[in-house]
């Protein structure tokens, strides 16, 4: 068990670094290798012996390291080199290459490396069936990154990943050594999460084949420390830094180099945690093994510079004019570690806003964010932050350059995040990747608030963060628009594209799809992207200023008598954002849209003032009943305490931008997807239902799709299922739903009369395989069932992805809960309903409870069951907030239905039907608990 263990962990390691690489469009090659024969060895005394040849190559070292003879020394070895390369000693020649490169990059020169490592490529030798390619190319990688070259790296990478496997198998020191230089090379290029994502698993396979006591592991959890401290996660950086720290000590004793590394990066982690004096202490302990080794170099006084910012940031030290001036100095002088000097770059620039003296705050930020991007790249965290202070700094003196600057930073970090969340591998690394743009669009927000001009920019930028939208997608939307309406193949293909691309998003960034066999792949989503857009060069003929046109603004989609009501959340973090309170400010804010004007921008305060924890618990604790015929059961909260001014603090400072509107377009963000909307009640006692026809939006690109027919299909497809067993053998499963039987009953009477075929799923027949091959070809889709969401805060299962706590229950599902793909298990989880094809489904019911709930997150705004139907393309979904009674849903759904094949829309039907179960027109709908608790989320 434990061998296989290992290999399935070697091959997800494999797989990643393959999904990363493919994510960048660069190819796996393994070169082709040629058996060398008895006969091409029995030349090899024609020519110079090996013997021969490595003395020529070590008198041509020994010559360049004489003085005014390197240029001498360095024409033998090129030469002694190329001899090689034409005799048939492969293994020596590649050897020798791989040395002589390796030795250049060593010292730093970088021009004579590059041309060793070229020439040697080219060799015939590098074509051998040769063990030591491998090397070769993880030398060449490692210049790649020294030269900034960020695709060589990575391609030059793959290859030596590619020959270790199979030269040395997948769980060979060699592959795991080559994985972690794949990693921190990624890293230092700012591809950090795609860096932490494979380190996290070489270190896991490493730990299975050495043990973990194993110095090449503290090395490993090293460079993760490392890189979680560069993604702005110095809690999780620390837990690793003080073990691999007492670990050193144990294994080296307290005086050792390896020791004084290990010092000085716990000793960051507690500076970015705020924890000044751990910080000095370890700083300490750094300078005291600096000044024992008595090392060539300035580790004694990098050391020393490291305690002064430390003593001067936590205010210990005053800004005195000696203490200016060696600040400054630590900025731009070679010796001292570029994350220092950049630090200290941003102190330096704070200090100078303080004292009014704006001119030498910006050269120092300008300087700050010169170090990184010569250090770290132009897309890095470090180069993101000097960007956004200068930003910053500029919106005090000349708004028009600073919104400039926010737009190319938003619109650069989005691309970033993009890459990030969609390599990250784990949430945790997807949600601090994202969170690391949340400073940006904190402040973002502000200069949009303070200046009107800057708002449509950052609508456009709120539009595309909480999915972050990619060119691809947006490009597959706008093609969408051009093509012939009736031309339903290259639509099929285009909504295929956009919804495999979605779908490996949402699992990249929720979970490990390197782990799930039946996550979509990123090969898959290429491909996709490649059939639709090849589909519509092939048929037809736009030109380039036609497909470049951006998609219409959100002002030019509305009708006048419409309003979009985009909410957004800005956050503001403390340094350790896994504390208990980690948050130093959050705001929430409403940007709302009318027909052809610009958007207005509306503060609304803190977002935990408008719905406290308490009021959300409620709200997710509401039922009707105590009936045990209630589709989920739950405690009796009262009402009118639940939404105590909500409305006064999510629609009545908006009510300046809504008059004359008849209609509300609602875009919520994070919790306010648990909001009923059509409950608030204005001061004077009224519904909002009641002055508006309310329509939530998913996401906001569903706009585009919002002024397409909302009308019923008068014919069509219907699949219904309800009345279903539960029991599986011994097992009794979940309380029978009588009331399920007779509202799928009465729903098909009523389609039948409206011209539908109706194929109806009733007691042991609805299982998950028939489901789904029945809803991919269905027009509308209703299912009368058990329906559950648990977080970790009400019952739920630690650590397991929202996803698979959100779930449809059905036929024969018994007891258990597995939490897997498994077509038999009687259990639709939201991960598993994401990668349907429901792009066919008009309306999709889930008469259920609790299926419009689901998880908080910084990524798409909500993770549940929304996020799954409408990533699966069913064009609207009728869902519900919190538990109802069974008898009550049946009648309210059957009105429902009434009132669509009378003729009235989507949202129409809906807010009638609303209406006279408030009216007692339906039995058992009349309590607010039951008719509000009905959301339709339009995609």
């Amino acid at each position: 068990m434990h061998a296989m263990f290992r290999a399935r962990k070697s091959q997800h390691l494999m797989r990643i670094v393959a999904s990363f690489l493919l994510m960048l469009v660069v190819a796996l090659p393994l070169p082709q290798a040629q058996a060398q024969t008895p006969a091409q060895a029995s030349q090899q005394g024609a020519a110079d012996s090996q013997e021969a040849l490595k003395a020529r190559i070590d008198a041509a070292y020994k010559l360049m390291m004489d003085a005014g003879r390197f240029d001498e020394g360095y024409a033998q070895l090129r030469a002694t080199l190329l001899d090689a390369a034409r005799s048939d000693l492969y293994e020596f020649t590649v050897e020798s290459y791989s040395n002589a490169g390796a030795t250049f990059l060593n010292n730093q020169i970088l021009d004579h490396a590059e041309e060793i490592f070229a020439e040697g490529l080219k060799t015939r030798a590098m074509q051998q069936d040769v063990e030591k390619r491998g090397d070769f190319y993880l030398n060449y990688a490692m210049l790649k990154q020294a030269e900034k070259d960020y695709k060589g790296l990575v391609s030059m990478c793959a290859t030596a990943t590619n020959l270790y496997a199979h030269y040395h198998g997948k769980e060979s020191q060699e592959l795991l050594y080559a994985n972690d230089v794949l990693a921190t090379g990624v890293a230092a290029f700012g591809q950090i999460a795609s860096a932490i994502n494979i380190e996290q698993r070489n270190l896991k396979l490493a730990e299975q084949v050495t043990g973990t006591d194993d110095r090449f592991i503290w090395k490993l959890q090293n460079n993760l420390a490392d890189m979680l401290r560069q993604m702005g996660a110095p809690t999780r950086a620390l837990q690793y830094d003080l073990a691999v720290l007492e670990k050193r000590i144990g294994y080296y004793g307290p005086n050792h180099f390896n020791v004084l590394v290990s010092a000085n990066n716990t000793a960051q982690d507690y500076l970015n945690l705020g924890k000044y004096d751990e910080a000095l202490r370890h700083f300490q302990q750094d300078r005291d093994i600096a000044v024992v080794l008595k090392q060539e170099g300035n580790l004694v006084e990098q050391a020393d510079a490291w305690l002064l910012y430390t003593r001067v940031l936590s205010g210990a030290q005053p800004f005195d004019q000696p203490t200016l001036a060696r600040l400054q100095q630590l900025t731009t002088d070679p010796n001292y570690p570029e994350i220092l000097a950049i630090n200290i770059a941003h102190l330096l620039a704070a200090h100078f806003i303080a004292v009014g003296d704006p001119e030498n705050s910006m050269s120092q930020l300008e300087r700050a964010q010169s170090i990184a991007e010569a250090t770290y790249g132009v897309v890095h965290p470090l180069t993101f932050a000097a960007r956004q202070g200068l930003a910053n700094l500029k919106a005090k003196t000349n708004p028009e350059a600073a919104a400039a600057d926010f737009a190319a930073l938003d619109d650069d970090m989005l691309r970033w995040n993009w890459f990030q969340v969609s390599t990250a591998g784990n949430p945790v690394v997807a949600e601090a990747s994202r969170a690391l743009a949340d400073d940006m669009l904190y402040d973002y927000a502000r200069l949009a608030k303070d200046n009107a001009s800057v708002v449509p920019a950052f609508a456009e930028a709120v539009r595309r963060w909480p999915t972050l939208e990619n060119e691809k997608r947006d490009l597959l939307r706008r093609l969408s628009r051009l093509i012939d309406p009736n031309d339903a193949e290259t639509r099929y293909l285009i909504q295929t594209g956009i919804r495999l691309s979605l779908a490996y998003q949402e699992a990249a960034s929720s979970g490990d799809s390197s782990d799930d066999p039946g996550a979509v792949q990123p090969e898959q989503v290429e491909a996709a992207y490649q059939k639709a857009t090849a589909r519509v060069m092939a048929k037809y003929s736009f030109s380039q200023s036609v497909v470049d046109k951006p998609l219409p603004s959100a002002d030019t989609l509305l009708k006048p008598n419409e309003v979009l009501i985009d909410y957004f959340i800005t956050r503001k973090w403390r340094a350790d954002r896994e504390s208990a309170y980690p948050l130093e400010d959050e705001r929430l804010y409403a940007i709302v849209t009318r027909k052809d004007q610009q958007p207005s921008l509306y503060d609304l305060g803190d977002p935990r003032r408008i719905i406290p924890a308490a009021r959300e618990t409620r709200m997710a604790n509401l039922r009707s009943t105590r009936s045990a015929q209630e589709r989920g059961a739950v405690t009796l909260i009262d009402l009118n305490a639940t939404f105590t001014g909500l409305y006064a603090g999510l629609i009545a400072p908006l009510e300046q931008s809504l008059g004359g509107a008849d209609t509300l377009f609602v875009v919520p963000d994070g919790k306010l997807f648990s909001v009923p909307f059509p409950l608030l009640q204005d001061g004077e006692g009224a519904w909002l239902d009641d002055r508006f026809v309310v329509r939530m939006l998913t996401r906001p690109e569903a706009l585009l799709n919002a002024g397409v027919d909302q009308g019923f299909p008068k014919t069509g497809k219907a699949l219904l299922a309800g009345g279903l067993d539960y029991a599986r053998g011994s097992e009794k499963g979940a309380e029978p739903l009588p009331g399920t039987r007779k509202e799928v009953d009465t729903i098909a009477s009523i389609l039948r009369d409206d011209d539908y075929s109706v194929e109806m799923l009733t007691g042991p027949a609805a299982s998950e395989r028939t489901l789904r091959e029945d809803m991919e070809q269905a027009t509308i889709a209703h299912l009368a069932t058990h329906g559950a969401y648990r977080d970790e805060k009400e019952g739920g299962v630690g650590a397991v992805n929202a996803l698979w706590q959100s779930q449809v229950v059905l036929s024969q599902s018994g007891d258990r809960q597995s939490m897997k793909r498994d077509d038999d298990d009687g259990r639709l989880y939201g991960m598993e309903l994401m990668n349907w094809n429901l792009s066919g489904l008009d309306l999709l019911v889930l008469s259920a409870c609790e299926t419009a709930r689901g998880q908080e997150t910084f990524v798409g705004g909500l993770r549940g069951l929304p996020t799954a139907i409408d990533i699966a393309g069913a064009k609207r979904a009728l869902l519900t907030l919190w538990p109802v009674d069974d008898a009550g849903t049946a009648a309210f759904m059957v009105g429902f239905y009434n009132h669509l094949a009378a003729g009235q829309t989507y949202p129409e039907a809906l807010r009638q039907t609303r209406r006279d179960a408030r009216d007692g027109k339906i039995l058992g709908a009349q309590d607010p608990r039951v008719w509000a608790a009905f959301v339709m989320f339009e995609n």
